[in-house]
């Protein structure tokens, strides 16, 4: 039986693990549980259960704190499924285990999920015409300003990407509506939006390693710079991919920058970028198949090494949704994938 959760913010306040309702006759605190120990149940937990067992007291807290990192890059891929209740909308994230937790997003009446970036869930809606993007683990939100009329988002063709901008210590929100040459960028806490413009429509948008990489419908490929100005450059590279460039979209693994083209129900081509050569080749079977590819409705899909999961999991993903394997390598399809690894990469303070 699935076994379903609720989210909703911790009733405790400052260190709660020293209050008497904490401790029975005769027993330590909470608190003075070895860490060596909660370490261990910790790394069991799913990702909202982690940020509940954080906001236990400020031992536990601190615990969480300083393995963050590791645990969230130990948590495989999670979906998350959208349903209509009444004039509400309700999301539900199933975790590997089987487990499902419901939660409601706040300020996204009206709005449509239409990306999904740096752990956030990117929302636009008609009216205002804005951007709202939630991290539904960490619950916290940030609103972009109004956007240019001749801007139409639309939630089967958009991709925005958060970015840090080092010259001007601000995070930056970058959109792009595919088939079209132009790339927006809004400044955090900034009530404009600026654009830069390519020779030809540009397909789609990526974040790998830092740089923000763009291919055009000519197979050009591209990086745009914000410091210290907007700009788009044109990268030289020996060859164009071959690929209906429609059905194409940007992949990354921790180490390489993938191309991935749906080529049927059950079929997708994948080709990857050679740095040293700028070269698009194709990648070994042997190294394919230490990946798994989790392609997303939203186009936000990513390759992950599947030695960091166990057996087991893998197993529960073959159960859920589109599956299949491949000389190209192992593919999960689902509406939209969300990556806990992501989840606490963007320190985006509410302004």
């Amino acid at each position: 039986m699935t076994k379903t959760g609720s989210v909703s913010k911790s009733q405790n306040r400052g260190d709660g693990c020293n209050s008497k309702r904490s401790m029975t006759r005769g027993a330590a605190p909470w608190s003075d549980l070895d860490h060596h120990l909660l370490y261990l149940v910790m790394m069991q937990l799913g990702a909202f259960d982690f940020v509940a067992f954080s906001g236990v007291c400020k031992s536990w807290r601190s615990l969480a704190l300083s393995n963050k990192t590791r645990f969230m890059a130990s948590r495989p891929p999670v979906s998350i499924w959208i349903s209509e209740q009444g004039n509400k909308r309700e999301y539900s994230l199933h975790e590997f285990d089987g487990r499902e937790f419901i939660f409601h997003i706040p300020k996204s009446s009206g709005k449509t999920c239409v990306g999904l970036t740096g752990g956030y869930l990117v929302f636009f809606g008609r009216k205002p015409r804005d951007f709202w993007l939630m991290n539904p683990i960490t619950r916290h939100g940030v609103r972009f300003p109004k956007v240019p009329t001749y801007l139409e988002p639309d939630e089967n063709g958009v991709r925005a990407i958060l970015v840090f901008s080092s010259s001007i210590s601000a995070w930056v929100l970058v959109v792009l509506c595919r088939c079209t040459s132009r790339i927006w960028f809004s400044i955090a806490g900034k009530a404009e939006w600026n654009y830069v413009s390519s020779i030809s429509s540009i397909i789609d948008l990526h974040d790998f390693k830092g740089k923000i990489y763009a291919i055009d419908m000519g197979s050009r490929l591209y990086e745009l710079g914000l410091d210290p100005g907007p700009k788009l450059m044109l990268l030289k590279t020996k060859n164009f991919l071959e690929a209906d460039l429609v059905l194409l979209e940007f992949v990354c693994s921790s180490e390489t920058l993938y191309a991935m083209e749906y080529v049927s129900f059950d079929e997708y081509k994948v080709q990857e970028l050679d740095f040293g050569e700028m070269k698009w080749v194709s990648p070994e079977e042997k190294t394919m198949e230490e990946y798994a590819f989790f392609a997303s409705d939203l186009k936000h899909s990513a390759a992950i090494k599947r030695e960091l999961w166990s057996d087991s999991w893998l197993q529960n993903y073959k159960k859920c949704g589109d599956n299949y394997t491949s000389r190209n390598g192992v593919f999960f399809n689902e509406t939209i994938w969300y990556f806990p690894n992501d989840c606490l990469k963007v320190d985006l303070k509410q302004k």
